[in-house]
């Protein structure tokens, strides 16, 4: 691909289908690979848990248990093919200092998303099912359906590994200019609110369960701003900005 001249916008189109096309190739091949130790991957899960087991309550459910399992082990196993195809697409729009920074920060970004995930598997979703568990009483028998547990898992995981991406992508924004510390602490109540609101969403009903849910998340966001506040760079700021 010639980078000195700029492209119509049939070409655009055309690298843009060429390159989903690889994406989509990359995730098929991952997922029809995956499908093949999903059943141990979900026997492990629930064997990790304090349910002990869970239940279907129909034919196919155990069947598409699997096939999500499989889908998210596909996404991760062929991320560095969507980064880079991500990447290489917008690459030729972006500045060189630009380019520079999405090399640094993209593969350290990923690896701080799948250990935001593995700190909120292992970490916070067995002291929110002990939690949960524990209203049931003597007389309440728990059962929880394959599609509950998994659905409960990729709504207590993924959401760390967005918040523990924060940080870096913050330092990011700063050092290109984008993103101003003053921000931060102009916002600051309002992120002690959103942390609250949602670990008051996400937390088992307790004061307890949610404060120690809002302190992580407020603390990741004085984090960012720290990090923003070393990386910023004033006089690298976009002339779009200063207009």
């Amino acid at each position: 691909m010639n980078e000195d001249r700029e492209m119509t916008i049939a070409e655009h189109l055309e690298e843009l289908r060429r390159r989903l096309a690889v994406i989509l190739i990359a995730v098929a091949v991952a997922f029809v690979a995956g499908f093949f130790v999903s059943k141990p991957v979900v026997d492990w899960l629930i064997a990790r848990s304090p349910l002990g087991r869970v239940v279907v309550t129909g034919v196919t459910e155990a069947f598409y248990g699997l096939l999500r399992v499989d889908l998210v082990m596909a996404l991760v196993a062929s991320s560095p093919v969507i980064l880079y195809e991500v990447a290489a697409f917008v690459f030729p729009g972006l500045t060189a200092e630009e380019k520079r920074v999405v090399r640094v920060v993209a593969v350290p970004g990923l690896l701080l998303f799948l250990l935001g995930m593995t700190l909120g598997f292992f970490g916070f979703v067995p002291v929110v099912l002990k939690v949960m568990l524990s209203f049931t009483g003597s007389h309440i028998l728990p059962l929880w359906t394959l599609g509950n547990y998994l659905s409960f898992l990729i709504f207590l995981t993924v959401p760390f590994g967005v918040v523990l991406e924060l940080p870096l992508v913050s330092g990011a924004l700063a050092w290109l200019g984008i993103l101003e510390p003053a921000v931060f602490a102009r916002y600051r109540r309002w992120a002690i609110l959103v942390a609250f609101l949602v670990a008051a969403i996400l937390a088992p009903p307790d004061g307890l369960s949610m404060i120690l849910m809002a302190l992580p998340l407020y603390a990741v966001y004085e984090l960012s701003y720290l990090v923003a506040k070393l990386s910023f760079r004033p006089s690298e700021a976009p002339q779009w900005l200063e207009d």
